[in-house]
């Protein structure tokens, strides 16, 4: 009986590996996706997407998308999306590969999903599940709300980045890509302080390989006001020591205020 329990046991795990096999060769990031928001997203927009899941970049599933945004009247844009992720258990008829149909539009809901925001902090809670792909939020304080994207697991330490698109006409009927700094770097690292208006970018690289860069809105833009360098040496009597450098930025240029030594 403790024999065919055992041989149970393990046909049932082979079984299983090959399901996740199979669904790993169905998701293969060349199958398009196409989901389509049921309600209203930020009050104005119906959104389609179109996505090419890729069970590599697992556990996460995620891939590149299409996700085009239409409003009453007409007006529409479309965005790009590298690592795009929505998760499966909410999409009904789209939990196992042998049920979904690529020629079907699966409806799912926004509503459904967890809000999130770079102000409060709230998107470095790295235990958080079932998160919007992508939400609205003014983050320079200029009463226009920038589109930004969820970059599953494409950020350091395998958590998110966030790609950043700004209105560019006055109801925000066309969104561009931000490529200004501070704007191209953001991740689940950086930290916002909403009552200074600073954004911290950390950059991890170990234990004592790190760095800080700090930017501050000023006159309508973030510009870099300070930068904190880590970083390490050995000494044969000390043993390792980790040298934090911290320097003010003055017109684009950074001057050295201060340097310590901890061993």
């Amino acid at each position: 009986m403790k024999y065919l329990i055992i041989s149970t046991l393990f046909l049932l795990s082979l079984v299983a590996h090959a399901e996740d096999n199979r669904d790993i060769s169905f998701f293969d990031g060349a199958k398009t996706i196409h989901l389509k928001f049921t309600d209203v997203v930020n009050d104005e927009y119906i959104v389609d997407v179109l996505w090419m899941p890729n069970y590599e970049r697992a556990p996460a599933l995620s891939g590149p998308a299409v996700i085009s945004f239409i409003k009453d009247g007409g007006h529409s844009f479309s965005v790009s999306a590298d690592a795009f992720h929505f998760p499966l258990n909410m999409i009904e008829g789209l939990s196992l590969s042998d049920s979904i149909d690529l020629n079907k539009v699966y409806p799912i809901k926004y509503d459904s999903l967890k809000g999130m925001s770079l102000l409060d902090n709230s998107h470095q809670d790295l235990s958080r599940q079932n998160i919007a792909p992508f939400f609205f939020e003014d983050i320079d304080f200029d009463e226009k709300k920038e589109l930004i994207l969820v970059n599953t697991q494409e950020g350091q330490r395998h958590g998110d980045s966030y790609t950043i698109y700004k209105p560019t006409y006055k109801y925000g009927n066309i969104y561009n890509l931000a490529t200004r700094k501070p704007f191209d770097m953001l991740d689940q690292k950086t930290v916002f302080n909403k009552e200074n208006r600073t954004i911290d970018i950390f950059s991890s690289g170990g234990a004592c390989a790190n760095s800080n860069e700090r930017f501050k809105l000023i006159d309508g833009k973030y510009v870099s006001i300070k930068f904190t360098n880590w970083d390490h040496y050995t000494d044969d009597a000390k043993g390792s020591v980790c040298v934090e450098s911290i320097y003010t930025v003055i017109d684009g240029k950074r001057v050295l205020k201060t340097k310590s030594e901890s061993h």
